[in-house]
């Protein structure tokens, strides 16, 4: 008697496991409709990646800025009736001299002769002059529509706004996005991308459900759930299952215990990731500055420059209440110089830089409850924390000494933030980088990871598809 009752306890533990077996093929049912999205979606991301279109540089244009025989800023805007600026900058159009401004309500820049002090509508010639330059060609290009919001093509991805779109004339029918404020580039896309965009976002994030509220984060995260239910159950059949009754079941078996890691580790940190955008806060409201024309009462000149120096961008700011210039060039046509002179074009205290740093992270630190920060420092790289999908380069930093370890990132050029990272965050974005995407990849090759990571998502689909054949010889 001793002797069978372990066999009893044993028999009936396989038994207990074997009634999952229902539930495994009903859940797989469940499960297939998203492996079968993502697993396609997933196999066509590199293929995106490779067949993306590639600028002949990502740098805005260092044109050296034109200071002699400038109107002041004040006689130009005055006189078109403009007491209030949100940004004004100099810019050089077609060998002139011109004053870009942006206005309150306005996504499109006007344009002021700084020379003449008339008006011109160049948003358009601006813009196509910046995608020849991102481009390297001399084609014919036409500019199209101005985006404010990220769509199907323009994507969050992106993150810069308001864009320009500029049309070619190519077989392909490229597309440059530009951002007149900065000269930045937004993007490439040609008719390949913009279809490859589209499957990836309407399979793998669902997008075709956009606008269903918390529907579609729900819908995704049910199908998350199948899945790992389903491996988990599937790994525990197979343990009390060993023989499976064809060689199918037994392949079936082996390779959904071969995949087990990969799938949970894909469904597992998706869950996660999809948790954490649906429940994170929303972003604090932008800087805007309001800069008066009154006090610009001193243009842009020569007598501004240091010793063999050159500017390439000439921009206000705002410091303390008031207009600033920040003054960013070359000296002996190679080392970069960068300074902030007040409305008189007067250098300013060697703090300066500093306070303005800190009078914009205070804007943003308000609104998120945050104290004084703890240092604040220039970045220039994109890091593991501060990606390059975060598009923007140089930006400040500030980390603060809060429970999250909260971090603000925010571009110099015009006070907006960039990022807002917390811990959370970063245990996040740990998981799905290197749980998901196989960071841990990088350093060895592109290419392989994206082979490796098609051959998995090629695997998971020919495991569902046997799985789903089984279901269909069972209901036989």
């Amino acid at each position: 008697m001793s002797q069978t009752q372990p066999l009893r306890k044993s028999s009936g533990w396989h038994q207990r496991l074997l009634r999952l077996l229902p539930w495994h093929r009903r859940l797989a049912l469940v499960a297939s409709i998203g492996v079968l999205s993502w697993a396609l979606s997933g196999m066509l991301h590199p293929l995106m990646t490779a067949l993306q279109p590639q600028p002949a540089t990502p740098m805005p244009p260092q044109t050296p800025q034109l200071l002699e025989g400038l109107q002041a800023p004040r006689d130009v805007l005055q006189a078109a009736g403009i007491a209030q600026v949100q940004a004004l900058r100099l810019i050089v159009l077609d060998g002139e001299a011109w004053y870009q401004v942006r206005l309150a309500g306005q996504l499109t820049p006007r344009y002021w002769n700084a020379r003449s002090g008339a008006a011109a509508d160049l948003s358009e010639r601006h813009a196509e002059q910046l995608a020849a330059h991102f481009l390297g060609s001399t084609e014919a290009l036409k500019a199209g529509i101005t985006l404010n919001q990220f769509g199907a093509e323009y994507a969050y991805i992106n993150r810069l706004l308001p864009v320009v779109q500029v049309n070619t004339a190519r077989d392909d029918g490229l597309r440059v996005y530009v951002d007149l404020f900065q000269d930045r580039l937004g993007t490439l896309v040609d008719d390949r991308k913009a279809l490859f965009s589209s499957a990836f976002l309407n399979l793998h994030s669902f997008a075709w459900l956009d606008g269903t509220g918390s529907f579609r984060p729900l819908l995704m995260l049910l199908l998350l759930a199948a899945v790992l239910l389903t491996v988990l159950m599937g790994i525990s059949l197979f343990v009390a299952r060993r023989q499976a009754r064809t060689t199918l079941r037994r392949l079936h078996g082996i390779g959904g215990v071969g995949l087990a890691i990969l799938s949970l580790g894909f469904a597992s940190s998706a869950c996660w990731h999809v948790l954490h955008k649906h429940t994170a806060q929303p972003a604090p409201a932008g800087f805007t500055p309001a800069l008066d024309v009154s006090a610009l009462t001193t243009a842009p000149n020569g007598s501004w420059l240091e010793a063999h120096e050159t500017l390439q961008r000439v921009s206000l700011l705002q410091l303390d209440g008031k207009p600033i210039w920040r003054l960013q060039g070359q000296r002996f046509g190679k080392l970069p110089t960068l300074r902030y002179v007040d409305a008189l074009g007067q250098p300013l205290d060697d703090i300066a830089p500093l306070r303005y740093a800190e009078q914009r992270f205070a804007h943003y630190a308000r609104q998120l409850g945050l104290a004084e920060p703890k240092t604040i420092t220039l970045q220039t790289q994109f890091d593991h924390e501060y990606g390059f999908v975060m598009k923007r380069l140089p930006v400040l930093k500030a980390h603060y000494a809060d429970d999250q370890r909260s971090s603000l990132y925010i571009d110099p050029l015009d006070g907006a933030l960039s990022a807002h990272i917390t811990q959370p965050d970063r245990l996040e974005g740990f998981s799905f980088a290197y749980l998901h995407k196989w960071a841990f990849l990088n350093d060895w090759s592109k290419t392989g990871k994206d082979v490796l990571l098609t051959l998995a998502a090629l695997a998971h689909l020919l495991l569902v598809a046997g799985g789903l054949w089984l279901y269909r010889q069972s209901r036989r």
